[in-house]
């Protein structure tokens, strides 16, 4: 994973809160983490990828900002599964989007949502985990990528 690499990320991400709300969000620089179970938020989305990437792609954002968004797709809700379903969704878009840039070898998993944190998540961790921040409103949440080649 590269800086260009990278930039499709942003780009994606960007794209979707626009998309969603008409605020761009602000994209923080990405830096490198050595643990991702100690940087999840509320809800976090999984996206895992296989082909010429392997590892995976994590959304994580505070509840309140997902109801936030709930709201600007015209859901009134704060109910656990449609939150849940959200936040999958918001990684699988990513993730999507960007398997539009990798090509078809840039395969992805069904979304793997989780509600808290957890200590042990269980997926394989590559040697350099990319975490990027994102705020949108005042809220803010992560896209963490975890991949290599």
């Amino acid at each position: 994973m590269n800086e260009e690499n990278l930039s499709v990320f942003v780009d994606y991400v960007t794209n979707y809160f626009t998309t969603v709300s008409k605020e761009e969000a602000q994209v923080g620089t990405p830096y490198l983490i050595k643990d991702i179970n100690s940087n999840l938020s509320d809800y976090t989305g999984i996206i895992g990828i296989s082909g010429n990437f392997k590892g995976s792609v994590f959304f994580t954002a505070p509840k309140v900002m997902l109801v936030h968004l709930l709201t600007e797709l015209g859901l009134l809700s704060s109910q656990d599964h449609k939150v849940m379903d959200l936040v999958g969704e918001i990684s699988n878009t990513i993730a999507g989007n960007a398997r539009r840039e990798f090509g078809e070898q840039f395969m992805l998993s069904v979304p793997i949502v989780l509600k808290g944190k957890s200590d042990d998540i269980g997926v394989m961790q590559t040697a350099n985990i990319y975490m990027i921040p994102i705020v949108w409103r005042r809220f803010k949440a992560n896209l963490i990528i975890n991949l290599g080649e």
